[in-house]
């Protein structure tokens, strides 16, 4: 058996430095780190991402074709055993910034249907986490959009969706840091993230 340790990749979909998802997430990556699993922190924000042109460049090797921070991303994606991603909800979807993320994620797409290609090493399943937040406390299918869009992007990557934490009521910048309960939800999840099974 490996002991090769355990990769877990965090993607911080929210433009906004340190607001409610941010706090979430890093609670779930301190019980991830708790459990002993190595964590990389991946700040979309902070990345170059033009959003896909349907150039169809993926199609001919599953490659994509836009030269930018994308590429410093893929193989990370499928070399991690488990992928958390944390979004604000803005329009009943995740944040422009983080769809355009997801969107470049068509090369994955065209590996998997067009080329017939595996996604990982050896046809494992990664486990996925999503977390939401939203400034509205009621409102049908309110998560609803979002949720779709992350299980689609968890399913090319061959990436199981094992659960999530959709958090409402969260108008202020800060709100979730006040909310105790949430924060050691977020800490529990990150422990057991890893053995997850839905």
């Amino acid at each position: 058996m490996s002991n090769e340790r355990k990769k877990v990749i965090s993607i911080f979909g929210s433009p906004r430095h340190d607001g409610n998802s941010d706090t979430i997430l890093h609670n779930v990556i301190k019980g991830v780190e708790a459990g002993g699993v190595d964590i990389e922190r991946i700040f979309v924000r902070n990345l170059k991402v033009a959003p896909c042109n349907s150039c169809g460049g993926c199609w001919e090797k599953g490659i994509c074709a836009i030269k930018d921070d994308m590429q410093k991303v893929y193989t990370k994606l499928v070399d991690a055993d488990g992928i958390i991603v944390a979004s604000p909800v803005y329009f009943m979807g995740v944040s422009a910034q983080l769809k355009a993320f997801i969107d470049r994620c068509q090369a994955f797409w065209a590996r998997k249907y067009i080329l017939n290609l595996s996604i990982r090493d050896g046809g494992r399943i990664a486990n996925g986490f999503f977390i939401a937040t939203a400034a509205r406390t009621t409102g049908e299918g309110l998560f609803l959009g979002a949720v779709k869009t992350i299980k689609a992007f968890f399913h090319v990557l061959d990436t199981k969706y094992v659960g999530d934490m959709l958090c409402s009521g969260l108008e202020e910048k800060d709100a979730a840091s006040k909310r105790k309960e949430l924060l050691q939800q977020a800490f529990d999840i990150g422990k057991e993230l890893l053995t997850m099974r839905n």
